[in-house]
């Protein structure tokens, strides 16, 4: 994954606090509320020693309590404001950008998913986010209040001793230069973390989804080694950045530590009142640990930042391209495909100089062997991918000119990856757009697709939950909701991607009826491997390696000598070979 320039991320993260900047100007507030009155405290241990210790003044003996309640009441009002204000903010962001990058996963190209893996997706969405969280939360209130409370430290260093301060003051730059040197470390060791969790996460994902694969294929053993080694290299990951931040505290404290050392001499050279020096020494000892705490955060900002990047970047992708300004509108559809070229990123042709017209109300059967460009194809028309070269033309108009939602509206598919939510059978039937349609609409649709009656088994019928995927129902009920998605959304141009090669014998001739009745008067595309199924189209197109080869009627093509006879031959004797096999 590419990374986005630190900068700006860092800019892009405060950009989303302007939205709040009211609450966050009162964290800031109440951080330095809490940081003045710790600087307060300690300076004001000179004067309460002196007057109410060594003088034994009987005012300051009267008031030194309210004082001291009074600073840390006021302390505990800051701290407050700070902490909730910063988390309020934090989590606003965060739940901001969880929407953009959710919508912005709703609006990318197939080609986006073809390169990023869904567990590393997912870990941006759920990980990195939450990593961001901390950054923009926690860490905020720290950082605020710590650089804050070091400012008034050295304020009243500087209050009682110009030339002692400058001792301590010329440790921050050292400093800085070994947190910015150790930065580049910490962001790099962050963007480990983050690749190590997608892997984590896709491991996961795949051995949830194909657990029935690993069972049979005895794969256990392989995944668990693959699991080991993603979760040693987070483990491993994880300690580096521990180590660095240690020895980063070590390296700080060691220097504030050299620079107390120099001051105590100079202090007892320097004849400065122990009063005085009382109070300079308590902000020096509780700048220590306020460094301490702000090197320590360094790393968990790097993390954040580096979880930014990849949050960042899914961002900066482009969407889906949508320039056209024209609205489809069309009770039957014509497609045209001429001198169309599609290639995946830089390889070789996935499609070479396709010249087809496929009439409106016509059905045609795409077929050849695997690889041949049958789905490529037919994913060009809803415009899933964008030709290479030439055109495709409905209605006799370059379907680039048709804004994406008005050419997605005129199209039904059904593919042979089932895509069932995790939701009622209704809502699964009447989807998206559909879902102000009414029971009876979503029962016809049902029936026509030979789903009602295993639905009406149900528990619940149309109201029954069908869990992830649809696991509760069988392959061939799955795609039988789908085909009655299909049916419902009555569009003008059908997609039928092996929409039957999860049913049955008697399931797919129900069904191969409801597809028929459905098709007529609809541009129907059908890709299908069984070519039993598509004997009743208009129209058959070969294709081999990205070309049309073949073109013609089932009974035309048979009739020559061809790669489609070669097809049809080849699966009645493997149709012939298992008939065999089953006496």
């Amino acid at each position: 994954m590419s990374k986005v320039n630190s900068n700006l991320t860092y800019f892009g993260l405060m950009k989303y606090v302007k939205p709040y900047r009211l609450v966050f100007a009162i964290a800031i507030i109440g951080a330095a509320i809490d940081a003045a009155m710790k600087g307060l405290f300690a300076g004001l241990l000179s004067p309460i020693l002196r007057e109410g210790f060594s003088n034994d003044n009987s005012l300051w003996v009267k008031y030194i309590p309210l004082i001291i309640i009074g600073i840390f009441l006021l302390r505990s009002i800051g701290n407050f404001l700070a902490a909730y204000g910063f988390t309020w903010v934090g989590r606003k962001i965060i739940n901001d950008l969880r929407q953009q990058v959710f919508h912005q996963y709703l609006r990318m190209p197939q080609k986006f998913y073809d390169e990023h893996s869904a567990g590393g997706l997912i870990s941006r969405m759920t990980f990195d986010i939450e990593q961001m969280a901390n950054g923009v939360s926690k860490n905020f209130v720290i950082i605020i209040r710590e650089a804050l409370s070091i400012v008034f430290f050295l304020g009243v260093m500087f209050y009682f001793s110009w030339q002692l301060a400058m001792v301590a003051f010329i440790v921050f730059p050292l400093v800085a230069f070994i947190i910015r040197m150790i930065n580049k470390r910490f962001r790099r060791i962050g963007h480990g973390i983050q690749d190590s969790i997608a892997d984590i996460t896709q491991t996961v994902e795949e051995v949830v989804k194909g657990h029935k694969i690993v069972k049979i294929f005895k794969g256990q053993d392989a995944e668990s080694k693959q699991f080991a080694a993603n979760i040693k290299n987070n483990r491993q990951l994880q300690v580096k950045i521990v180590a660095s931040q240690e020895v980063l505290s070590s390296v700080v404290l060691m220097l504030v530590a050299v620079a107390l050392s120099i001051i105590m001499y100079m202090a007892a050279r320097s004849g400065i009142d122990a009063f005085d020096f009382m109070a300079f020494l308590s902000a020096m000892l509780a700048l220590m640990p306020t460094v301490k705490n702000l090197t320590s955060v360094m790393s968990t900002i790097q993390t954040t930042m580096a979880a930014a990047d990849s949050v960042m970047h899914v961002l900066a992708q482009k969407p889906e391209a949508d320039l056209g300004t024209v609205t489809l509108k069309a009770e039957q559809v014509q497609v045209e495909f001429v001198d169309v070229d599609f290639s995946y990123s830089d390889e070789s042709h996935a499609l070479k100089q396709i010249n087809l017209t496929v009439e409106a109300g016509q059905s045609v059967a795409f077929v050849g062997a695997s690889g041949g460009g049958k789905s490529t194809l037919v994913n060009l028309v809803p415009r899933f991918y964008d030709v290479s070269a030439g055109q495709i033309l409905i209605n006799g108009e370059n379907i680039q000119k048709f804004t994406l939602e008005s050419l997605r509206d005129h199209v039904s598919m059904v593919s042979q990856e089932v895509v069932l939510f995790n939701d009622t059978v209704r809502n699964n039937i009447a989807y998206g757009a559909q879902a102000e349609c009414s029971d009876e609409a979503i029962i016809q649709a049902a029936e026509q697709a030979n789903a009602m009656e295993f639905i009406n088994q149900l528990d619940h019928g149309l109201d029954t939950e069908l869990g992830d995927n649809g696991t509760r129902l069988s392959g061939g009920q799955r795609q039988r909701i789908a085909i009655a998605r299909a049916i419902l959304k009555d569009a003008p141009l059908l997609i039928l991607d092996e929409a039957t090669s999860a049913l049955d014998t008697e399931s797919e001739k129900h069904i191969q009826d409801a597809l028929e009745h459905l098709m007529q008067n609809r541009t129907t595309l059908v890709i299908a491997h069984r070519l039993s199924t598509i004997e009743n189209v208009d129209k058959v197109v070969v294709l081999n390696q990205g070309q049309v080869v073949q073109v013609g009627t089932h009974q035309e093509l048979m009739a020559v000598p061809g790669i489609y006879a070669q097809l049809q031959q080849s699966q009645m004797l493997s149709m012939d070979g298992s008939h065999h096999g089953d006496e």
